[in-house]
């Protein structure tokens, strides 16, 4: 299956040339060139390449989710790091590694809404770009012009072009110094020129050394299928209906299967009707304890129980659980056992307490989740770069 990708800054217009490549099915380059949409070759597939200018990665540590619960936990663990209004960025996630680790890749969501009519996937740059070595920040030109530097955990930020030291990167290095988190050298995938070097000499303190040189188009068929497709949530492909196939020995095997699913709800089946009574029990008792409160209407017995108490203790001059002083008083030993200047902010909102956190290492962050459970408090946390944020609610029952 013959592949078209093109390296695009901007949604493709009839008046503009933009670089593309023509793959064969093993991932072998045809044919490349530039030109405009109308001229580009036909080909079976047609991807997207987004240019390092106009997406942004950002690595994420998140504890074990399940694949369908990864988005939102990234999407709030950049709430405060957007440029601009939320509902005008685009975040699209890696799977999970191992370690907990993902790439969240931010780009702008007019920009992809465009091209996800006319391209059947879409990725980024610099996500192509293989990872530096560790403790180490790879630079890299892009053909779209500008550059790029990647991290090892997978974070990327676009840079001005390499003929001098660029500032993005020159402030990147300044803030990762004084926080203790500079790179032991910075790997550039180009070759600098000799007024390039004059300038890199000049900034004392980091140790610039050249690597193999690298352009989007020779990733390899390897990286291209492992990048992250850009379209996902509201832009994803639906996928493509399977093809059906009747023969008789599959028909004989859907009916073995059959019978064999129905042996198992045959001997399930008194179990989930005890289960179905058991919980129809329980919520006539929520819904009876809810009457009693003088609760009335559509709202979930337990929640509009909790609200009413909240509500009555409120009217006799007495706090509730979930009011900001007794749900604070809850987390404060816990948070007061933490390292000096660890806590950075702290929010009151809907019954609930966001705390913003510095770095803690994996045996600090846990410890502090078990206190918050113990003193019978729920937490959602997530990591970015510049440390943790953590929302603390009442835990069950504490209403």
């Amino acid at each position: 299956m013959s592949t078209l990708r093109v390296l695009l800054d901007a949604a493709p217009a009839a008046g503009r040339a933009d670089a593309w490549t023509l793959f064969d099915d093993a991932g072998r380059v045809v044919q490349s060139g530039r030109g405009v949409p109308d001229a580009w070759p036909a080909a079976q597939r047609r991807e997207a390449v987004l240019a390092a200018a106009c997406v942004r990665i950002v690595g994420l540590h998140l504890p074990p989710l399940t694949a369908d619960r990864v988005s939102a936990a990234a999407a709030f663990a950049l709430e405060d790091q957007l440029a601009g209004p939320a509902d005008e960025q685009h975040i699209a996630v890696s799977s999970q590694r191992a370690d907990g680790t993902v790439e969240a890749i931010v780009a702008n969501r007019s920009l992809v809404a465009r091209l996800a009519d006319d391209f059947d996937r879409i990725l980024a740059e610099s996500a192509l770009a293989p990872l530096p070595s560790p403790q180490h920040w790879r630079w890299y030109a892009s053909d779209a012009g500008g550059g790029f530097v990647r991290k090892p955990d997978g974070a990327s930020f676009a840079t001005g072009a390499p003929d001098r030291l660029p500032a993005e990167l020159a402030l990147a290095l300044d803030h990762a110094a004084r926080a203790g988190s500079g790179p032991a050298g910075v790997e550039m995938a180009f070759a600098p020129d000799a007024t390039l070097r004059a300038d890199l000499a000049r900034h004392a303190g980091t140790a610039f050394a050249t690597t193999s040189p690298w352009r989007w188009e020779a990733s390899g068929n390897a990286a291209f299928a492992a990048a992250t497709d850009v379209r996902q949530g509201e832009f994803a492909r639906a996928a493509p209906a399977t093809t059906r196939v009747s023969t008789r020995w599959f028909r004989w095997a859907a009916i073995l299967a059959a019978l064999a699913i129905g042996l198992h709800v045959t001997a399930t089946i008194g179990e989930w009707i005890s289960l179905r009574v058991d919980t129809w029990r329980v919520r006539s008792a929520l819904g009876d304890v809810a009457r009693d409160a003088g609760v009335t209407g559509r709202e979930e017995p337990a929640a509009a129980t909790a609200k009413r108490y909240a509500e009555a203790r409120h009217r006799a001059g007495l706090a509730a659980p979930a009011d900001a002083l007794p749900l604070l008083s809850r987390a404060a030993p816990a948070l007061a056992a933490l390292p000096t200047g660890t806590l950075k902010s702290a929010t009151y909102a809907d019954g609930r307490w966001t705390f913003d956190l510095a770095k803690l290492d994996a045996g600090a962050a846990d410890r502090l989740e078990r206190q918050l459970a113990g003193a019978g408090l729920s937490t959602l946390a997530a990591t970015n770069p510049s440390g943790a944020r953590m929302r603390v609610a009442p835990g069950p029952g504490a209403q």
